[in-house]
């Protein structure tokens, strides 16, 4: 190691928001920072840490200077940083960065520690995917705020669940149209089990923790139809199926599949596949 990459941290001004734990502690998070930073006027030089360094690009597009290489980090941007690989922080040409950021004293994940100690690996998340590290930064730094000394045991669930959350992103290496399908598949597979919902729309939704316009949005790109329409396809397609396969009365099939009245379904279905639904018996 180089002198110019001995271990250093290099803290911000006193009235940045930040936290660094005692090193008496011996805390499993040595350092939480997160806020606005403006990198053009006050940049940080390369350096090793004591320990495992995530950093979450929330706005801007600062620039990471990491094993000698300048790298855009544009908003949405995931780093982790292992503990013997130097980086730093310049210039952003967007302006002040807003960013969350943890560094914790170390990982027990062989894939981890092994892999990643002397290098970094990054990801570009999309919303849904940050919403993780964001919840698990605010349960950390809620902890870390408190007038009592921060719980270890506390902090140390922190870090093994944010662990898993890393792994799991890390290893993911799906684009992101195969991200939203995967979300698609999974709305699908909820239409397929609640054929009985009455608001279909409105009960998937609160399932998938979206708002009526993302799923519309997600299913008129997905399956090129709304989620309406793709409820009442796949409804269809499973009366077709019990017709053909199973021996329960047209009438019960129909209440199986949330019709109220037996008319309703004999014309959805007339409508949908040109013939009655006995006829496809």
């Amino acid at each position: 190691m180089s002198p110019s990459e001995k271990k250093h941290l290099y803290l911000p001004e006193r009235d940045r928001s930040f936290w660094k734990g005692d090193a008496d502690l011996n805390l499993p998070l040595v350092y939480l920072a997160w806020g606005y930073r403006d990198f053009h006027k006050k940049p940080i030089p390369a350096s090793c840490h004591e320990g495992w360094v995530c950093a979450l690009i929330e706005e801007g597009c600062p620039t990471m200077m990491v094993k000698k290489q300048s790298m855009m980090m544009p908003a949405g941007t995931l780093a982790l940083i292992g503990p013997d690989c130097p980086f730093g922080w310049k210039d952003s040409a967007t302006g002040p960065s807003k960013f969350l950021l943890w560094m914790w004293r170390t990982f027990t994940a062989p894939d981890l520690c092994a892999g990643l100690n002397a290098t970094f690996v990054t990801r570009l998340l999309n919303r849904r995917d940050r919403k993780p590290f964001v919840l698990l930064h605010d349960l950390c730094r809620r902890e870390v705020l408190r007038p009592a000394a921060p719980d270890k045991s506390y902090l140390e669930g922190c870090r093994i669940i944010f662990e898993a959350t890393m792994q799991r992103t890390i290893k993911s290496q799906l684009p992101n149209s195969q991200q939203v399908s995967e979300l698609g598949e999974l709305a699908k597979a909820w239409m397929n089990r609640h054929f009985e919902s009455e608001e279909p729309v409105a009960r998937l939704c609160d399932y998938l923790s979206i708002s009526q316009s993302t799923l519309y949005r997600l299913f008129m790109a997905e399956f090129r139809m709304s989620p309406l329409s793709c409820f009442h396809q796949l409804r269809m397609q499973k009366a077709s199926e019990l017709l053909t396969t199973s021996k329960l009365p047209v009438k019960e099939i129909a209440f199986q599949l949330g019709y109220k009245h037996f008319n309703d379904f004999s014309r959805a279905y007339r409508k949908h596949y040109g013939h009655s639904p006995t006829n496809s018996r």
